[in-house]
């Protein structure tokens, strides 16, 4: 099926309220004619009414704003480029909250209504203004009923493509056969399954028998420019010594040999993962509802010569990096950074991307600012309050401000875990709390 992941509507408007109809249109026509439901097409129609709003107060008279609409097949993406002239973004928090005592804050509050609105919200100041992009993923109804996995190995199998109807079973299986927690959220979203891999941000592979059973499969996805994240492999009813895991993970290493990867990484790898193809990277700890501990291996593969790269590194995190590129021989320049009494924004702004199924929460710097710790911290508060066990900070070391996130990480009660390679624009070290 042909691919439409970036098919692409924008439009420029001045920033003038008299706009704000036009604006609202675009995006609802736009959604729509991408494949976007009406309720969430009411919904980001909904955020880009205050963020338009809050735009044309905000920028100097006259300005252009260009605002994009991405089909990503199964997420609808609003992207907001425009000037501003002393824009807090605070209120993209999700733990920000406004006094109605305070006529700045209340003028702010579009940004907090905006943000609730959508699944997922990255903020980038660039050298013209900031890029503001919204994603509300398109509505799929849940598994039904349970597959009936093989009980027995298949004799004989071969590795395909999967059909549309072959990635259902294979969602169904994967679900049965696995704990939850150890799953991305989309097995329970066959139909999501089926757009994110026709769409092409994700690729599968299935083992297949004579008569078209479902043994198993792996899933595989770009995490960033260099490196490839994969998921599994899941295989059904095989014995001990089932050649079925090697053929699934050599299907995903083949289509990947002759990319730019340098590395494949699987974070929450299955029982079945040939790991003697594989480094570790680090432990995880997946924490259930009564508080007990069942540590996860991450592994990491290295598909071609790592030509080196240099990362940036606040001083309370210098050991930790060089005890895991020594171990991982990945040659690096290691640049310290560090705050000596630069001003700075006051305001710091986090994502939260959570998975509810699995109890976890991952958090993400998008702004830095003087508040860093004291916004960790009150996100943590949050958590707690919802009962969320599971929390990981992630900071990309190719980008120098998200190292000043460090010393509030670590005195929140974060442990670095592991470094991913090239996981983002650089280097991706991922946190855990506590546990």
């Amino acid at each position: 099926m042909r691919s439409t992941v970036g098919r692409c509507l924008s439009i420029r408007l001045f920033t003038d309220m008299a706009f704000l109809s036009v604006a609202t249109s675009f995006v609802e026509q736009s959604t729509l004619a991408m494949g976007l439901g009406q309720k969430e097409m009411a919904a980001l129609s909904l955020a880009t009414e205050e963020i338009f709003a809050y735009l044309c107060r905000n920028s100097g008279s006259g300005q252009e704003i260009e605002i994009r609409s991405v089909d990503g097949r199964y997420y609808a993406q609003i992207s907001f480029s425009c000037s501003v002239k002393g824009m807090s973004l605070r209120f993209f928090n999700i733990t920000a909250s406004a006094s109605p005592d305070d006529e700045k804050a209340l003028e702010q509050m579009g940004l907090l209504i905006g943000s609730r609105f959508v699944d997922r919200l990255h903020v980038e100041k660039t050298g013209r203004g900031i890029l503001l992009t919204l994603v509300k993923e398109k509505s799929y109804p849940t598994i039904e009923g349970e597959a009936s996995p093989l009980s027995s190995p298949l004799p004989r199998f071969s590795i395909a493509k999967p059909e549309p109807d072959v990635l259902k079973i294979f969602s169904q299986n994967v679900l049965s056969c696995y704990p939850g927690w150890l799953l991305p959220d989309f097995f329970r979203f066959p139909g999501k399954l089926f757009d994110m891999v026709a769409g092409g941000e994700y690729e599968a592979a299935v083992a297949l028998g004579p008569q078209g059973q479902v043994g198993g499969g792996i899933i595989w996805y770009w995490a960033s420019r260099k490196t490839v994240g994969c998921f599994g492999p899941y295989v059904f009813g095989e014995s001990p010594g089932s050649s079925m895991p090697e053929a699934l993970l050599e299907a995903c290493i083949s289509a990947l040999g002759k990319t730019c990867a340098v590395g494949l990484f699987n974070e929450f790898p299955t029982e079945h993962l040939p790991r003697e193809h594989f480094e570790i990277l680090g432990t995880l700890t997946h924490v259930d509802e009564k508080g007990s501990g069942t540590p996860v291996k991450a592994y990491f593969r290295q598909m071609h010569e790592d030509p080196g790269s240099s990362c940036w590194c606040h001083p309370d995190l210098e050991d930790f990096l060089r005890e895991q590129y020594d171990r991982l021989v990945l040659p690096r320049e290691i640049m310290k950074v560090k705050d000596q009494g630069e001003t700075g924004d006051p305001f710091s702004v986090l994502s939260a991307h959570f998975d509810r199924p699995r109890n976890r929460v991952i958090l993400r710097p998008l702004l830095d600012g003087k508040d860093a710790e004291e916004n960790i911290a009150d996100h943590l508060k949050l958590f707690r309050k919802e009962e969320i066990h599971n929390v990981f900070f992630e900071m990309d070391i190719g980008k120098p401000w998200h190292t000043h996130f460090t010393p509030g990480v670590l005195r929140n009660g974060f442990t670095p875990r592991m470094v991913i390679p090239y996981g983002g624009y650089g280097d991706r070290v991922v946190f855990q709390l506590g546990a």
